[in-house]
């Protein structure tokens, strides 16, 4: 008999909590409190089997696309505060040099994933070509 096997193709709402808890830092202890109610005086059988199952489910295939997730609203939030910190820079508050450049830098890189821009590939198509083979015989 084993453990219950998660679809390949779906999480469960204990799964997807310690995703998220993993994309913002959390350390091991707080995911044993909050995903599986447990504490550094709880069992040791009951501890080892929570590191058991979230080594699992860091290998489910759905673990990339959750993880990605949290982390594109972490980007959300970034892009406006950045936002904000540059339009004080742009109304000449002393903020700093330092503030202005992390807020560039942040909406740089935030604009282009949460806006789509193209991404870094170049395609070349050459034309007018004679077609590949054999050169035709002039018998």
């Amino acid at each position: 008999m084993g453990y219950n096997k998660v679809p390949k193709d779906k999480v469960t709402v204990q799964m997807d909590k310690f995703i998220r808890m993993e994309a913002n830092g959390a350390t091991r202890q707080e995911k044993l409190k909050e995903v599986f109610g447990l504490d550094e005086n709880s069992d040791k059988k009951a501890i080892h089997c929570a590191d058991q199952k979230m080594c699992r489910w860091r290998q489910h295939p759905m673990y990339d696309t959750v993880w990605k997730d949290e982390v594109r609203k972490q980007d959300y939030s970034d892009f406006i505060l950045a936002r904000q910190v540059l339009r004080k820079s742009m109304k000449n508050e002393k903020d700093g040099w330092l503030a202005m450049q992390a807020a560039v830098n942040t909406v740089n890189s935030s604009g282009k994933k949460i806006y789509g821009a193209d991404e870094n590939t170049v395609t070349v198509q050459i034309q007018g070509m004679p077609d590949i083979g054999s050169p035709d015989d002039d018998v």
